[in-house]
Order: structure tokens, then C-alpha cells, then sequence
């Protein structure tokens, strides 16, 4: 069942019209519970800071915006931008912004297409936290080729390593949650997850040699793309 990646949309990938907006919001609430649970974000700010203290930082599928609206207080000289396709996400994202007062260094925008309109070298990194599961293989590569143009300096992208162990335990604990769409939409993502041979060959595909691809405890990935 794992061999292959699976090819299932996930309630979130539906729209709208598939979950409430309560059940929505209090999904992007656990899911920054589980990208804290799993190490995502603690990687990710522990990497950040090794960059200078003016770098700007673009996260692509930013959801209701927690994930980079924390990294933005640990990192308050930073420049931080997050961005969706989905309407629902920046108006939460805004809305997490507004409540917890966040530093200055932050902002929002609701991007309008699939495809990334940046500007070459415009941002000095690209962030991009359990997004490319979502995407076909030859979207993905689309996706390594683009953001390593808009990038200045590094792409740093957070996803899922299926393995059978993963969705056993994740079977155990996302009840806790209390949560439909982390119930349902996290096992789904995790058979859309990603071995080790098929992240090098889609970086073969996009022909991108400057990387560096690590494994963390539980079963997940952090690839990250060096500009030259």
C-alpha cells in the first residue's frame, strides 16, 4: 500500500465546502501543535538563525500563519511573508496576527494562482512546511525549480517520509486531536509523503545538485536548497 505515493486528495485540497470554517481554524491550531510535536518547527527557527539578522523569509502555503507568525517574535529583525491560494487561510492568517500582536516584521498575502508569480531572487529564502505532499510529482518539480529561482540565498522545505510506522502511530495519536481533518487528511498525507530515492530522483529531474536532504525522528524530512 505504501510502495508507491498515494494519488488522494485530502478534504483540505477540496475547498470549502468540505469542512466548517470552526473545524478549519481549530485544524490549523492542532496542525501547529504537530508541526511543534514533530520537531518542524524548532528545526526550522534553529536553522533560520544561522542566516544574517535582516534576511526576509517567504512561506509558501502558509496556512492560518502560526508556524512563521511564531518564527517572526523568535526573530524579530527578520522579514517575514506568508502566502496561500486559499482566501481562508489569509483571512485566519490575519486573524492570528491581529490576536496574538504581532511584531511588525510580518505580513500576509493571498496568492492568487498555482503558479508562483515572485520575482527571481526576490526573497533571500523560501519556507515550505508539509506543502509539497500536495503536489504531483511533476508539479513538485516545477515547484524545486521556481522557488530556487525566487531565492536568493536557500529554499528550506519541511514534509512527510511514509512508512508504515508512521501511519500506525499516527493512527494512535491523532485522536487526540479531536479533530476530523487532522484525522482524516493526516494519514492521507503521510501515504503522499516521500521515501529517500524519491526525493533524489525528483532532484535529479529538476537538476538541482546543491541540496541537502536529512531525516529527523518521527519520520520526516527537511530538504534544503542551496543557491548557488
Amino acid at each position: 500500500m505504501l510502495t508507491e505515493r498515494s494519488k488522494e486528495k485530502e478534504l483540505l485540497d477540496l475547498g470549502s465546502a468540505y469542512y466548517s470554517q470552526n473545524e478549519y481554524a481549530h485544524c490549523q491550531k492542532m496542525l501547529f501543535k504537530i508541526n511543534q510535536l514533530l520537531g518542524f518547527f524548532g528545526n526550522t527557527y534553529r536553522l533560520l538563525k544561522t542566516f544574517p539578522a535582516n534576511t526576509s523569509v517567504l512561506d509558501i502555503g502558509c496556512g492560518g500563519g502560526l508556524f512563521i507568525l511564531h518564527l517572526s517574535q523568535y526573530l524579530p529583525t527578520f522579514q517575514f511573508i506568508g502566502t496561500d491560494i486559499s482566501a481562508d487561510a489569509i483571512t485566519l492568517a490575519q486573524q492570528n496576527y491581529q490576536e496574538k500582536n504581532s511584531h511588525n516584521n510580518l505580513s500576509f498575502q493571498l496568492q492568487h494562482s498555482n503558479t508562483l508569480t515572485q520575482n527571481e531572487n526576490s526573497m533571500d529564502v523560501i519556507l515550505s512546511t508539509l506543502v509539497c505532499h500536495h503536489l504531483t510529482d511533476d508539479e513538485l518539480i516545477h515547484f524545486l525549480q521556481t522557488t530556487l529561482k525566487i531565492a536568493r540565498k536557500a529554499v528550506i522545505i519541511n514534509d512527510l517520509h511514509r512508512h508504515g510506522l508512521a501511519t500506525f502511530f499516527y493512527r494512535l495519536i491523532s485522536p487526540v486531536f479531536r479533530n476530523r481533518l487532522i484525522t482524516h487528511d493526516g494519514l492521507i498525507s503521510i501515504r503522499r509523503g516521500f521515501t529517500r530515492k524519491e526525493w533524489l530522483l525528483l532532484l535529479q529531474k529538476a537538476d538541482i545538485k546543491h541540496y541537502q536532504l536529512k531525516w529527523f525522528f518521527p519520520f520526516r524530512w527537511r530538504l534544503v536548497l542551496w543557491k548557488k
